[in-house]
């Protein structure tokens, strides 16, 4: 699979990225928004951030991030629930998702509707 870094380095690429609902144009925003924020705070970006991300983009409301878990793994995406707890936190860190708390420990996701 292609170095996901070399495909944002290259503008023309960008059709390349993973397929779904969701139109080129945003896709370039949100992998643009993902990029600064990691090269911010000293991260390094990762072909699995970019994963969660598409595959929360396909979702219209707010998900827990084990039914997005599962949506990765019927796409036989090899990432651990971890991961995307993780990245999930970091998204919403980064402006790119919301959070909403449905109950005292849930926390559900979505990408935020400024982005679209």
């Amino acid at each position: 699979m292609e170095n996901i870094q070399k495909l944002f380095n290259t503008a023309q690429t960008i059709g390349q990225l993973p397929n779904s609902a969701c139109t080129d144009a945003f896709k370039e925003t949100l992998l643009k928004a993902i990029n600064e924020y990691c090269r911010l705070k000293r991260l390094s970006f990762s072909e699995k951030r970019l994963w969660i991300a598409f595959k929360l983009m396909e979702v219209s409301d707010f998900i827990h991030p084990e039914s997005l878990w599962l949506m990765l793994k019927e796409d036989k995406t090899p990432i651990s629930i971890g991961c995307v707890y993780t990245n999930l936190k970091l998204m919403e860190a980064a402006g790119i998702a919301e959070a909403q708390s449905a109950g005292s420990r849930l926390i559900l996701y979505k990408i935020r509707a400024a982005h679209h």
